[in-house]
């Protein structure tokens, strides 16, 4: 008979996402999580089976927090342009107030395994992916309704808005001010018209 675990399973996981995202995959010891979780090494191995698959769990985790106020927006009766100025705003916010600079876990994660780790790899590659096609969507209904040029495709301009994102996630970790990245904000919105 199965015993019944005496904490939360998602609370856990946001403690484990915390920490991986603050030190990285591999300078997480098994130890650091058994302290940080409050869990001992048998219900840790129990729940997620390893560290690598706790470290998948709290990758998808993130996804789904990262992923919520920009799908609350698309979901808005807003101007294309607008929904996507506020994406880049928020997320400059976002990086800006966290006084630790951890980056993003999804870049931090494509930065320190993605090229070792084929599970990571192709989490890291659908999100690209999806949030490339996202853009794409609301570039091609901006281009519709005339809020932006028609020079380059939706799917081109997409692919430049998502390195955009990637590259502020990166400098973000160093101490880049907020008018700097409001210039790259201003020039990557300049890019569609």
């Amino acid at each position: 008979m199965a015993r019944k675990k005496n904490f939360d399973e998602q609370e856990v996981l946001d403690k484990a996402l915390q920490l991986f995202w603050r030190k990285g995959y591999h300078a997480t010891s098994i130890q650091d999580l058994v302290d940080e979780l409050g869990i001992n090494r048998a219900s840790m191995y129990d729940t997620w089976g390893d560290k690598h698959r706790l470290y998948l769990a709290a990758l998808k985790r993130y996804r789904q927090y990262a992923s919520s106020w920009f799908l609350e927006e698309i979901r808005s009766e807003k101007p294309a342009r607008q929904i996507i100025e506020n994406f880049l705003k928020h997320l400059v916010n976002d990086m800006i107030a966290d006084a630790d600079r951890k980056g993003c876990f999804v870049v931090n994660s494509t930065t320190e395994l993605a090229t070792m780790d084929k599970e990571v790899r192709a989490m890291v590659e659908e999100n690209r992916r999806t949030v490339e096609q996202v853009l794409a969507e609301l570039i091609k209904e901006g281009q519709a309704s005339g809020q932006f040029s028609s020079a380059h495709s939706p799917e081109s301009l997409a692919r430049f808005i998502f390195s955009v994102i990637s590259g502020i996630r990166v400098v973000c970790k160093t101490q880049i001010s907020n008018r700097e990245l409001q210039e790259v904000i201003d020039i990557t919105l300049s890019a569609l018209d």
